[in-house]
């Protein structure tokens, strides 16, 4: 059996009983007038409900509504038919768009397709692009992002005033503004291009409420029918047109007008609280006088909403003026709060007090504000926080949800597949990779710089981490399953997108790209993921979210409907495509109805359908925020519309009557409440800057001059009551603040302690504020199994001589990075220790060329070490992080001066040579690490542990007698030693090299070698800057000052000037006598210090690695001089070391004199040795 529409069902209900009014046969209009909270609503359902109970099954009574205030009046209605039977069903309530297409479907018209607002956008959106050569006033402005939302409220806006171009431009002749006319004619292409479209094909709003208006006569649903109009404050030509309709075919129409008839010539004023009410009620009187149908005025007068003397004189005093003063004021809360975090809490307990103390239930009580997007998302937390069930009475924007991100990402990824783009397709949730496989790919695309083809290679990814830049690595098996794991997860993540991306090259038509996002959207199984998130949100009570993911489906699919039926065929660009879809995802907007029967209504002051609510909390009553200030919007000015306006186009005067319509609007939020109202403002906003009360605050107090303003400090959290037991136990945090200090605490603080604690679900939260304010430093250390499974695996506690420099500077750091391997994500870019990587090697690589030729560095000149340079750089560069520093110009430029860095070092190496007697014999010389290495420097631990010291010294030297060394260590930035920090094991890395070194000495010669120094050599180009003009000899001398080489130098006298004949490397330097200089004694050490300093070193090293073997984990940073290790550790957000937390403190480690240290090192080295 073929199903019924909705207009056949209807029309059988209706037909049969009345008949509509005859040619000549007069109606009735009543206007039902009255102030807020007289009850014209409830007139209105009182007299259908009455008609209904009366006679069942008479013709229609329809109610005619705003669109967004019709569910909740279906309701009421609903509730007053209880239990009547099948009288309901006389009874329809429409917004104008719903009564539109019910009649056209009655009457014919409605089969035309249907254009929405996000089809307008994107028809407009094409209408610019063609005209684009033809505008004049709007050619910059169409070319921006949102220009068609504006475009397309100007157009509805002109529609629903009867404007057309014609009207336009009759109207610019009238004028002399040459800018006004130049957006008119705009207008007028635009407006008559649109239309052209439009004609046949589709039709709009505008055109259904135009149909509606010519078909009304002809409606059979209206025969006999009466119909009340509700909830309107003013009707533009559009409505008026269909209403005129109305009243000459229906028996009886009902209009209520917010009004008061007493202060008639008043309200005639512009300024007025009811003057766009006036303008309606004469402008609809007009209408009925011209249609001679008589007129009747029902004045509604009595008070039937407000029940204290409070709410009725907000009502009839605080809007109007002179301002009249009232004593009573019971049920009014002024409310004050230092933030707005306080002021949502505030409100959010004092909804829990009116359900708990009054009996309120959930769906008695409303929230508005006039700022959704700073109280929206916050209040929302806020509400869950306390367990209150709320639905927010606004449309969502559907262009945050991740399928519209998944289809803008999607079409960027087409444009070079970029990092961004890609990732944000990955993390919308619609791929097949979990979150931790999309990180680990994200991780590696990052470290390696991964973009473009190479995300559609055939070949597999085979970057990996380079330890060094000489040849090529072979990755090990671990490293080729993480590779073999990336690959697969990339190829996962690409298919889809590659095989979106030919289709959209295939294309070329509006039909074939939205085809072609439509089969990605089912290969990647949106739909089925949408149903998934929905069910998982309704198990978790979250039905408004459940409703989103259901219907933006719908809204996308409409959307790319659209799109086809607007402009299929169409050949247009990928990139048009694009923005236009970007266009219609921005225009998405998501409308929820109430998740259940009891919650809080949360709205905003416009267009919510709240109505005779017994609690309405008003949040954010602050200046230019209530009222809200009115700015120009829109295409056309003010001024453009006043000078329309003179050449007679009638269109709403911008601004200046929206600050009046403002007032009201707040006059009717304010008016809502029955038993309770709840007014607050915040002193400060989230940024800590001032805000003012608004005027509204003020006017309140002067009505009323004995209500008690509330305050609400940052430091009275104990004094407020609280909504629920979460936020009880956060408020006790504030409470054992005060008690640490004060050693204080009030008792109603102890009865929230002892509730938390009997609370199975409280108790977790008291323990986490308890650790919070109570913590102090774990005293615990490492079991000894642990650490050895941590660090000494095979009984081998292996690392360099950072590591162990780590662990000296604070045991939690070496934890975090040895133990628990936290890292920070490696990220492709070039950093300063791939400027040191690259420098190393290429001066071990010229080092070894050199060698390999059997030349010393003084026999070559600069242009032979240019070219070499050259060679160099060449071989290596590509090596360095995937060839980063040929990847752009601007490494490219980048590398340049890094050649001419490394050229001036390589010069000045060369200058050594010539004014040293000492030559190189070896070049990162690695120890205890890789193919080739010298053998680790040991120590035997204790349990039958090893310690083991890797790492590679830079540069060993010997001088031409055979008898002396030095070690050498390239630095880039800053560089210095110094006894104390040797002392405290913060400074090791020197004298472990010189220790390896000497080792490796006394294995390959059979007498004893002597160390003469060791030196930070400096790989960089200092800037020299003074104060006067200076030659070029003084600033080289400034130059080479400031690469001199710090260190320690044998307090030898022939060493030293073998060392540097020039003093001009160093900063040693020997007297005319020929004795060591007085002021640089801090650069040189003797032989027998020399021999105590690496004796220490041993005694350090074992030291250190005895106490990390012991389990020693705890975050005691040092402290000397002024220097902490947490300046620059990457774990100060881990560690949870706090100096004013029980039990943390830094290591202050003390200052000795120079001789003090000495005698202590040697006997600690003597224990070692021994």
């Amino acid at each position: 059996m073929p199903r019924a529409s909705s207009g056949d069902m209807l029309r059988g209900i209706f037909v049969g009983t009345q008949h509509g009014k005859s040619e000549g046969e007069k109606g009735m209009i009543e206007f039902i007038l009255g102030r807020a909270g007289t009850g014209k609503t409830d007139t209105c359902l009182s007299a259908m409900a009455a008609h209904m109970k009366k006679e069942p099954m008479g013709s229609a009574l329809v109610l005619l509504l705003p669109e967004h205030a019709t569910y909740r009046a279906e309701r009421r209605l609903a509730a007053m038919m209880a239990g009547e039977g099948e009288g309901f069903v006389r009874s329809i309530v429409f917004g104008f768009k719903r009564f539109a297409r019910h009649v056209l479907q009655e009457t014919g018209g409605a089969a035309a397709k249907r254009i929405t607002k996000v089809g307008r956008r994107l028809l407009l959106k094409r209408i610019l692009a063609e005209e684009a050569e033809h505008m004049q006033a709007f050619a910059r402005a169409a070319k921006q992002r949102g220009f068609t939302e504006t475009l397309e409220d100007a157009m509805e806006e002109m529609r629903s005033y009867g404007i057309d171009q014609d009207a336009l431009l009759k109207a610019k002749s009238a004028l002399g503004d040459e800018y006004l006319c130049q957006k008119l004619d705009d207008l007028a292409l635009i407006y008559s291009r649109y239309r052209d479209k439009m004609a046949g094909r589709y039709n709009d709003t505008g055109d259904m409420l135009d149909a509606l208006a010519e078909k009304i006569p002809g409606a059979r649903l209206l025969e006999g029918a009466e119909v009340w109009i509700d909830g309107f404050s003013f009707f533009n030509p559009q409505e008026r047109k269909i209403l005129k309709a109305l009243f000459q075919k229906v028996e009886v129409v009902h209009i209520t007008l917010a009004f008061d008839l007493e202060n008639g010539a008043r309200n005639q004023n512009e300024g007025s609280l009811f003057y766009r009410q006036a303008q309606t009620l004469q402008q609809l009187k007009l209408m009925a006088q011209e249609l001679q149908i008589p007129v009747r005025v029902h004045e509604l007068k009595e008070n039937r909403r407000f029940r204290s003397e409070g709410l009725a004189a907000i009502e009839q005093g605080a809007f109007s003026f002179p301002l009249m003063v009232q004593q009573e004021a019971a049920g009014i809360a002024l409310v004050e709060a230092a933030t707005r975090r306080l002021e949502m809490e505030a409100a959010a307990a004092d909804i829990v007090r009116l359900c708990r103390e009054k009996g309120l239930r959930w769906r008695d009580i409303a929230v508005l504000t006039r700022d959704e997007a700073v109280y929206g998302d916050m209040l929302a937390l806020t509400l869950e926080d306390c367990g209150i069930p709320y639905f927010r009475d606004n449309k969502r924007a559907g262009v945050h949800h991740p399928l519209a991100e998944l289809l803008r990402s999607a079409f960027e990824v087409l444009r070079g597949w970029r990092y961004d783009a890609v990732f944000r397709a990955l993390k919308t949730g619609f791929f097949p990779q979990t979150r931790g496989e999309t990180d680990l790919l994200e991780n590696y695309v990052l470290e390696f710089g991964i973009r473009g083809s190479h995300w559609t290679m055939d070949e597999a990814w085979h970057w990996q981490r380079r330890r060094s830049l000489e040849e090529e690595e072979e990755a090990t098996e671990k490293g080729k399953a993480l590779l073999d794991k990336v690959d697969h997860y990339r190829r996962a993540a690409a298919e889809p997108l590659q095989g979106f991306a030919l289709a959209v090259k295939a294309a070329a038509t509006v039909r074939g790209y939205a085809e072609a996002a439509y089969q990605l959207l089912l290969e990647l199984q949106v739909p089925q993921t949408l149903e998934r998130w929905a069910d998982e949100a309704e198990r978790a009570g979250r039905l408004a979210e459940a409703r989103e993911h259901r219907q933006i489906w719908d809204d996308v699919i409409s959307l790319l409907e659209q799109m086809v039926e607007t402009s299929g065929d169409e050949k247009i660009k990928v990139r048009e495509f694009e923005d236009i879809l970007g266009d219609g995802l921005d225009a998405l907007q998501i409308s929820l109805i109430p998740p259940g029967l009891d919650y809080v209504t949360v709205a905003d002051f416009e267009q919510n359908s709240i109505e005779n609510a017994r609690a309405v909390y008003i949040l954010g009553a602050n200046e230019g925020i209530m009222p809200r200030r009115s700015h120009e919007k829109g295409l056309l000015s003010d001024a453009d519309r006043l000078h329309l306006k003179e050449a007679g186009l009638e269109l709403p005067q911008g601004s200046v009557e929206g600050s009046f319509n403002e007032r009201f609007l707040l006059y009717k939020g304010f008016t809502e409440a029955r038993d309770y109202l709840w007014i607050s403002y915040a002193l400060a906003d989230t940024e800590g800057n001032a805000l003012l009360p608004s005027s509204v605050i003020g006017q309140i107090r002067a009505v009323l001059p004995a209500v008690c303003l509330q305050t609400i400090p940052l430091e009275s959290a104990q004094s407020r009551l609280f909504a629920g037991g979460r936020q009880a136990v956060t408020g006790l945090a504030a409470a054992f603040r005060v008690y640490r200090e004060k050693k204080t605490i009030e008792p109603f603080w102890r009865d929230v302690y002892n509730w938390a604690l009997g609370d199975e679900k409280m108790r977790a939260v008291l323990q986490k504020v308890r650790q919070g304010l109570f913590s102090h430093a774990s005293e615990d250390l490492l079991p000894k199994e642990v650490a050895m499974a941590l660090y000494a695996k095979k009984r081998r506690l292996r690392g360099s001589v950072t590591r162990f420099e780590a662990f000296r500077a604070c045991p939690f750091q070496h934890f975090a990075h040895y133990g628990l391997r936290l890292a920070e994500r490696s990220e492709r870019s070039f950093r300063m220790p791939d400027l040191g990587i690259l420098l190393h090697a290429v001066l071990r690589e010229f080092g070894e060329r050199l060698k390999s030729e059997s030349k010393r560095w003084r026999d070559v000149d600069e242009a032979e070490c240019s070219e070499i340079l050259r060679e160099i750089l060449e071989m290596l560069a590509p090596r360095l992080q995937n060839e980063i520093l040929l990847s752009t110009k601007q490494y490219r430029n980048l590398l340049s001066r890094i050649e001419e860095t490394a050229k001036k070092t390589l010069v000045r190496l060369i200058e050594l040579d010539r004014a040293s007697e000492f030559r190189p014999v070896a070049f990162e010389r690695s120890f205890g690490a890789g193919a080739g290495s010298l053998p680790p420097l040991t120590y035997a631990l204790d349990d039958g542990c090893l310690l083991e010291i890797t790492g590679q010294i830079d540069r060993i030297d010997m001088d031409e007698t055979g008898r002396y060394f030095l070690v050498m260590d390239y630095k880039t930035g800053t560089a210095y030693i110094n006894l104390i920090e040797v002392y405290y094991g913060l400074r090791l890395q020197l004298l472990t090299y010189l220790l390896v070194a000497k080792n490796l000495l006394a294995h390959t010669q059979e007498e004893e070698f002597l160390p003469a120094a060791m030196l930070y050599c400096f790989l960089k180009d200092p800037l020299v800057t003074t104060q006067h003009r200076i030659d070029e000899a003084e600033a080289k001398k400034l130059w080479q000052g400031k690469l001199k080489m710090p260190g320690w130098v044998l307090a030898d006298a022939d060493v030293i000037r073998a060392l540097d004949s020039t003093f001009s490397f160093t900063k040693v330097a020997l007297t005319k006598a020929g004795e060591i200089d007085k002021r640089r004694l801090e650069y040189v050490k003797s032989e027998k210090e020399f021999a105590i300093l690496l004796d220490y070193i041993a005694y350090i090293l074992a030291d250190t690695g005895k106490q990390i073997l012991s389990g020693e984990v705890r975050a005691q940073p040092y402290q000397l001089k002024g220097k902490t290790a947490c300046s620059y550790c990457p774990y100060i957000a881990v560690c949870g070391f706090d100096p004013l937390v029980e039990g943390f403190s830094y290591r202050r480690l003390e200052d000795h004199e120079e001789a003090e240290l000495m005698d202590s090192m040697e006997l600690k080295g003597k224990e070692e040795v021994g």
